[in-house]
């Protein structure tokens, strides 16, 4: 998590002459990726002892992979390392790694062992195209370095003015004002539908309201780093059961701050009588009331098949808060509301279907 205005910034060989002495083997061929050419190069440190016969096996591998190589003693406390240098259109990356008594090749956070020497072919192929950051799929903050994930949050933590009900999906998105660098491709949206109400509150923020945009054709967005390390934005249909905050870009994110510190307003109590009272009608007022926006996930309760239009809230006279009538409007209709806050820190409710989950008969 990040500070407020980046609120969760947030959400890591060879033929060899073992004693000292290097020899390198075929160089590996220039990889173009997006105009940037890159080459890989590694270097592996070895205690005085080495491991002569595992060199021996991983030289021949590395000949395959036709990746610079070269073995020396290590000096004093060297660490591993995976570095690159960028000039002009070329781009060098450099692997220090550690090749221990075992045989394994250890370099930052991974080890590869001589046993299968294709997973280490295949990182390093990944190097090749991606540079030192490697394959951005599947590492935390989507792959991005520290400085590109809060460049995006900024970008994204901007307010959008606009009610963006009843507009064209695509024209709602051009709304955003999203930078043309991030290259968002709509094309990827499919045929074009209308924003039903409350899909979007004034005043959130682009990221959030591009994730509840896109979450009405029940498709997502994520960042992604290209080859060339670039930032852009990519339009997917999420996995099914998968983590929103690690495979894409969430509809708002968890609060910082306890509840009642980070949406005082929903906590006033009030006093509450309903009888058949439409459950829309309910929604907007509570918006109206406490200023923060209580949206819906329309995807999702049409795939459950509940028509939000259709619900009454019926409360009998009692004091309560705006909060405790969210639940009870809620609720009985299997529904929930989730407190989320945008990237600038803005709060607001999203209501979905509850989730229900499957009965573990083992």
């Amino acid at each position: 998590m990040m500070s407020s205005s980046k609120s969760c910034r947030a959400l890591c060989l060879v033929p060899l002459l073992l004693l000292g002495l290097a020899t390198g083997s075929r160089a590996q061929p220039r990889r173009k990726a997006a105009g940037i050419r890159t080459t890989v190069r590694v270097e592996l440190l070895t205690d005085r002892r080495g491991a002569p016969l595992a060199a021996q096996r991983w030289a021949r591998a590395f000949e395959q992979f036709k990746v610079s190589l070269r073995i020396r003693r290590g000096i004093g406390g060297e660490r591993t390392a995976v570095r690159e240098k960028i000039t002009g259109r070329n781009r060098q990356v450099t692997v220090i790694g550690k090749l221990d008594r075992s045989g394994r090749i250890l370099v930052p956070g991974k080890s590869f062992s001589p046993g299968n020497p294709t997973a280490l072919g295949t990182w390093l192929k990944e190097l090749g195209t991606f540079g030192a950051k490697g394959n951005p799929n599947g590492q935390p903050a989507f792959g991005l370095s520290e400085g590109q994930f809060n460049s995006l949050f900024e970008t994204l933590a901007q307010p959008v003015r606009s009610n963006l009900a009843g507009k064209p999906l695509t024209e709602a998105i051009a709304a955003l004002g999203l930078p043309a660098s991030l290259g968002l491709d709509l094309s990827r949206l499919g045929p074009d539908v209308t924003i039903p109400p409350r899909t979007n509150g004034q005043g959130l923020s682009r990221g959030s309201t591009l994730a509840a945009l896109l979450a009405v054709r029940g498709l997502a967005f994520r960042p992604q780093r290209t080859p060339a390390g670039k930032v852009e934005l990519q339009i997917l249909k999420p996995p099914a059961g998968s983590k929103t905050e690690t495979t894409t870009w969430p509809v708002g994110w968890p609060p910082r701050l306890s509840r009642l510190k980070t949406a005082r307003p929903l906590f006033q109590i009030v006093p509450v009588e309903l009888e058949e009272a439409a459950f829309l009608d309910v929604v907007d007022a509570i918006t109206e009331k406490t200023g923060v926006p209580m949206l819906i996930d329309h995807h999702a309760l049409a795939a459950r098949k509940i028509n939000p239009a259709k619900l009454t809230v019926t409360v009998p006279p009692k004091k309560t808060s705006w909060f405790q009538l969210q639940k009870t409007a809620t609720n009985p209709h299997h529904l929930t509301r989730d407190l989320r806050i945008d990237e600038a820190g803005k709060p607001f409710v999203l209501v979905t279907p509850i989730q229900v989950k499957p009965i573990n008969r083992k």
